[in-house]
């Protein structure tokens, strides 16, 4: 007797046996061995716990006593029972806020094990992205002072600003405007030390790139005038009266005092007569 193959048969052996919904009417997705059908990304700071489910995996083989379980960062390793879910229904739940700061990311395995403990199917990943919300705000580091030569030219480079933020690269959220250019650079060529030797500045950065709605902080920027020697040595006196008798050395005749505005005790300020 000649054994045959049936191939409605040989079809079963090929179709889905587990399934990951997310919501009705989001397309399924063929894969060999099973139906995915994505979870939605979820938004951070939304409160989820109420819905019945974000995410489902079914069995083929449930009517036979299927025991559903994860595994994964968020379920069974820290932070623990982020997701949980429903042993019988496969059912996913969320139980708390997410934090895209946190985690941006949850890698998930979802799992279909038979009463006697032997799985039933090959472990499905679920993965579940956390989208960005601009929840964070720029944030200045430590600077330090800037300094500038005087009389120097518009356009000399003085110092470089930054700011961070904690939002998703490359996202608008992290992207951050500054009031004052990021590359401070002279504005002016009156730069006088001896008018002026510190400037204090605040300098701005918001997020969104500076559009509406976007979160800002501030930061104090000091700017140090450097010297230069611009400014002729002047004696005190225009003439000098002083006599010494003859044949006589090693005697104080007179003093001489110079005045010099660059920046005393600095090699543009001492003076040799």
């Amino acid at each position: 007797m000649n054994r045959i193959t049936s191939p409605v048969f040989a079809l079963f052996l090929l179709t889905a046996v587990v399934v990951v919904i997310a919501n009705s009417g989001d397309k399924l997705v063929r894969k060999k061995r099973e139906w995915i059908l994505p979870p939605k990304p979820l938004k951070e700071n939304v409160d989820y716990t109420r819905k019945e489910y974000i995410s489902k995996i079914r069995s083929d083989f449930e009517t036979k006593g299927i025991h559903y379980a994860l595994e994964g960062i968020g379920v069974n390793k820290p932070p623990f029972n982020v997701f949980v879910v429903d042993p019988n229904t496969g059912f996913i739940r969320v139980t708390k806020l997410l934090d895209r700061e946190e985690i941006d990311t949850y890698n998930l395995s979802g799992i279909a094990t038979f009463i006697d403990g032997r799985e039933a199917e090959k472990r499905i990943d679920i993965r579940i992205k956390v989208v960005d919300e601009n929840d964070n705000a720029p944030v200045f580091g430590d600077m330090e002072a800037g300094e500038v030569k005087e009389l120097s030219p518009p356009g000399t480079s003085v110092m470089k600003i930054t700011a961070t933020d904690a939002d998703e690269p490359g996202n608008i959220n992290s992207q951050i405007a500054y009031t004052i250019r990021w590359d401070l650079c002279v504005k002016s060529s009156a730069l006088d030390r001896e008018k002026v030797d510190k400037y204090t500045l605040t300098v701005k950065g918001q997020d969104l790139n500076g559009g509406p709605g976007g979160h800002s902080a501030t930061s104090t920027v000091v700017i140090h005038v450097k010297d230069v020697n611009d400014n002729l040595p002047t004696l005190e006196k225009v003439q000098y009266d002083g006599s010494i008798e003859e044949n006589t050395e090693g005697v104080e005749v007179m003093r001489i005092k110079a005045e010099d505005l660059d920046l005393e005790a600095s090699e543009n300020w001492e003076a040799c007569v």
